[in-house]
């Protein structure tokens, strides 16, 4: 399932479109992310004491079963570019999850093996 959520910045369809053209190809690379949770978060950040450029913000989190709670959140000045880097950073991250819990568990696979024949 997922989500896009606009924090401090107001919510606009082509946000959304931008934000989802990128993220569903890695939805669609991972099988596994079926029945999970993502949620996107937009936000634009400023200092009202302070005058200067305002920063925008993507964040992702995952939550489901297989991947417990991924946090992924990039910064720039354009959101754009924030997007593009938060997604790049969670499509590794994914990567890099999926190869620990295969790792994991062809160990627990062997482990077992080896547990019944002692």
């Amino acid at each position: 399932m997922l989500k896009i959520v606009f924090k401090n910045l107001e919510s606009s369809q082509l946000a959304k479109n931008a934000v989802e053209e990128r993220i569903r190809p890695i939805i669609d690379k991972f099988p596994s992310l079926e029945g999970h949770s993502v949620t996107l978060t937009i936000e634009m950040e400023n200092s009202p004491k302070q005058a200067g450029p305002d920063f925008f913000s993507v964040s992702s989190l995952v939550m489901g079963r297989i991947y417990k709670e991924l946090k992924i959140k990039r910064t720039s000045l354009s959101s754009y570019i924030a997007n593009a880097a938060q997604t790049d950073a969670l499509n590794k991250l994914l990567s890099r999850e999926s190869d620990r819990l295969k790792k994991n568990h062809r160990k627990n696979k062997v482990l077992i093996g080896e547990n019944l024949y002692e």
